[in-house]
């Protein structure tokens, strides 16, 4: 896979030993392979997070943990320098962790951009493991291109306004803030299945990897994004079978941006998202060679197959290549893939 495919559970593991086996018993059978929780200084010993991440890393999720959380205890840069001082040399023991400094950076106003920096230059000096490191801001921060984080973590509406963004730069980017699946009154809480999936797509194929979240209230007035439990909304299923395409999209895929974004290697493999676009056929120029086309539609979870297309034999009269059309059903949500074959 060629990129990281997460879900938000801040607190799962506060929670009592029935509702953290329930959480990990869901995370099991997803398909997500990152969880970001946070760290709460002053709620969850040091002992106990460690069990959690190690639970997380038997299953084959990583645990990517907010260090600092508003109301925690730790406010300022003095506090905050003792806790990562406490905090990281010892979960960095384990390969699985992954680091946010936070999730919100404006909730701190006793911590300047210049703070921030210098906190990141004390967890990569506190981390021989070298884990990844980022902090989450708006698509506009300076702080997103800052030394000393590895990758962008960005709040933004959609993938598409995130990439236009941050195009210019080079770094990974991750939206870990981009709406959630639910009913809530928060705009930013209350998305449908279908946005969730439409952005899922969209954001994997622009290599702005969305991180998913959930804001359902279940029968014990919680919701999975803060407390876990289970996923009971729509869109996990149909990100699963995203994770299956991103499983068999070659590592060295870039993206192009046309009327719709692509994943290619030239001449070799192509995966374009349609996403919200109902267009009746699409058409690739290609180099010769023989084709495998399928058409994906990501809502309804299928994959159906248009047989072996054989493309531009070169001839004294022809150069090699030409025009490879598909045919489209006309609904949202369609991808088609490419694959060169003998």
């Amino acid at each position: 896979m060629i990129g990281p495919m997460g879900t938000t559970a801040l607190g799962w593991h506060l929670h009592g030993e029935k509702r953290r086996a329930q959480t990990l018993a869901t995370l099991e059978s997803s398909p997500f392979d990152r969880v970001r929780m946070a760290a709460f200084a002053t709620r969850c010993s040091l002992d106990a997070l460690e069990e959690r991440v190690a639970e997380l890393a038997a299953i084959g999720v990583d645990a990517e943990l907010v260090l600092l959380h508003p109301g925690d205890g730790v406010s300022d840069v003095e506090a905050a320098v003792r806790y990562l001082r406490e905090v990281v040399p010892r979960l960095a023991a384990h390969q699985s962790v992954w680091w946010s400094l936070a999730a919100d950076p404006t909730r701190f106003p006793e911590i300047s951009e210049h703070d921030w920096v210098c906190l990141a230059a004390l967890v990569a000096e506190e981390d021989p493991g070298h884990h990844p490191l980022s902090i989450s801001v708006d698509a506009d921060s300076p702080l997103l291109w800052r030394a000393g984080f590895t990758h962008g973590s960005v709040t933004a509406r959609s993938p598409r306004d995130a990439w236009v963004r941050t195009r210019d730069h080079h770094r990974p980017v991750l939206m870990d803030m981009c709406g959630h699946e639910g009913d809530a009154d928060d705009p930013w809480r209350s998305l449908t299945a279908e946005e969730v999936v439409t952005q899922a797509w969209d954001g994997a194929v622009r290599r702005r990897y969305v991180t998913h979240g959930e804001s359902y209230v279940d029968e014990a007035g919680l919701t999975w994004s803060t407390d876990g439990g289970t996923l009971t909304g729509a869109a996990v299923p149909r990100l699963g079978l995203l994770r299956e395409v991103l499983a068999e999209t070659p590592q060295e895929a870039r993206h192009r941006d046309r009327d719709a974004p692509m994943l290619e290697v030239p001449g070799e493999f192509y995966l374009e998202f349609c996403g919200d676009h109902r267009f009746p056929e699409r058409s690739y120029d290609v180099p010769g060679g023989r084709y495998e086309v399928e058409v994906i539609d990501t809502w309804e979870m299928t994959v159906t197959a248009l047989g072996v297309r054989e493309i531009g034999v070169p001839r004294a009269d022809r150069p090699e290549g030409g025009t490879l059309t598909v045919p489209l059903p006309g609904t949202c949500g369609q991808a088609i893939r490419l694959r060169r074959r003998p």
